[in-house]
């Protein structure tokens, strides 16, 4: 009888910890896409935790009403380039399905459209994982950066992958 009571407990004991890590792991973070309206969300490059609020956050938007947020124009580029190199749908792979781009101007860190911005690279100015894309709503303002600053101009069109991965290093 006692051991086929402790059996009947370990059991129980085995079936609970399974039930409670499987409720749990469904409510943990989402990693990727979120719907268009969403806030908060998480980084499908390094996973952290995004605001679109966060001064340097970064927002994809696709024409099937989702977007990925990103914590960094640096994150959102490194995909932008190569996006086969991380979990998405096959949405989110095709840039054909990019309804916009958000990202934060460096000065007034107002959201402005990411695929008529430009961008500081290789600035000695750090964002929050360390080297990152400045962008610059006005050619002028980022042209007065690098003057006082040094380093290079580019459009989201001149991005490579290989930039990207080389401010990560």
């Amino acid at each position: 009888m006692k051991i086929a009571k402790q059996t009947f407990t370990t059991r129980f004991t085995l079936v609970s910890l399974l039930l409670a890590s499987v409720v749990l792991s469904s409510c943990g973070p989402s990693r990727g896409e979120v719907t268009s309206d969403t806030t908060i969300g998480y980084c499908p490059v390094c996973g952290m935790k995004v605001n679109a609020s966060d001064p340097w956050a970064a927002e994809i938007y696709y024409t099937d009403r989702t977007k990925l947020m990103f914590e960094s124009p640096g994150d959102m580029l490194a995909f932008y380039t190569s996006p086969k190199s991380y979990e998405a749908s096959d949405t989110h792979k095709d840039r054909a399905n990019i309804e916009r781009i958000l990202v934060k101007d460096y000065q007034s860190k107002q959201a402005t459209d990411g695929q008529h911005a430009v961008f500081v690279y290789k600035s000695n100015i750090n964002g929050p994982m360390g080297a990152d894309f400045l962008p610059f709503s006005k050619r002028a303002d980022a042209e007065a950066f690098v003057a006082a600053n040094g380093e290079t101009i580019v459009s989201l069109s001149e991005v490579t992958g290989d930039m990207a991965r080389d401010l990560r290093k």
